[in-house]
């Protein structure tokens, strides 16, 4: 590979660095053929194929939640990268769309390859360190609700369900551990990463007290098979006990 290709894995703990193996500043030497972020949406179908074939479904009934789907795949490698440098080194890191190239295999995110020179100065200030990761989170949103009829705040959740537990898997070089989840996650209707997890306190005795739930479902259940929630979905709130143990029923 050349000098200038840095996995992202170098800077992170063992708890994240699974997650950034694939995730480059510069572009290593490699065969993977590369598409500009920019031109997301002209691989409209093969991102769902690779759906498909992982979770079932048809793509022109279920396309929302199949490309749900396929979202928490690549704000995995997009979220935690972000985290990295502005949690781990103190800075931001140029996400930009027009400087970021994919690497798709079979339609799934196999890669994220952002500029050499990508990383910035430090900054103290969390509101920089990340205002470009969620300028980034927000663009690969915008091109993914194009694809499909789906509410943008449910993709975001997936993205900050990512985020949450990334910051919860990086130490942070500041002295006050949760400034960034702070400002990430801060209160308001203005911020779409806003309380992605909730502590709740269920009605049910087979759910844990609290409950830690997602602020939006993911809509994987709209496919069909997929009758397993998620252990933080926000729907087992609602079940019977009937239905929550036929959950855990399944779960085991």
């Amino acid at each position: 590979m050349t000098e200038q290709a840095r996995s992202f894995a170098e800077f992170a703990p063992p708890e994240l660095a699974p997650y950034l193996q694939n995730v480059w500043l510069g572009k290593p030497d490699d065969d993977a053929q590369r598409i500009a972020l920019t031109s997301l949406a002209d691989h409209r179908d093969a991102l769902l194929a690779a759906m498909i074939a992982l979770y079932g479904g048809d793509a022109a009934l279920h396309a929302r939640a199949l490309l749900s789907q396929w979202s928490k795949y690549y704000f995995g490698l997009a979220a935690p990268a972000g985290v990295a440098a502005a949690r781990l080194l103190g800075r931001p890191l140029d996400m930009s769309p027009e400087r970021t190239h994919l690497v798709l295999k079979e339609g799934m995110p196999a890669a994220l390859h952002f500029d050499a020179d990508a990383l910035r100065a430090p900054d103290a200030d969390p509101a920089r360190r990340y205002a470009s990761l969620v300028a980034h989170l927000d663009s690969v949103i915008g091109m993914i609700a194009g694809m499909t009829k789906i509410a943008p705040r449910v993709l975001w959740s997936n993205a900050g369900n990512v985020l949450d537990y990334s910051l919860a898997n990086c130490r942070s070089i500041f002295s006050d551990a949760d400034i960034d989840a702070a400002w990430l996650f801060r209160a308001g209707d203005a911020n779409p990463l806003r309380t992605p997890i909730r502590d709740a306190t269920p009605r049910s005795t087979l759910l844990p007290n609290p409950f830690r739930a997602r602020r939006v479902c993911c809509v994987r259940y709209e496919i069909p098979g997929e009758t397993q929630l998620c252990a933080s979905c926000p729907l087992l709130l609602t079940m019977r006990d009937e239905e929550l143990a036929l959950q855990d029923a399944i779960s085991r």
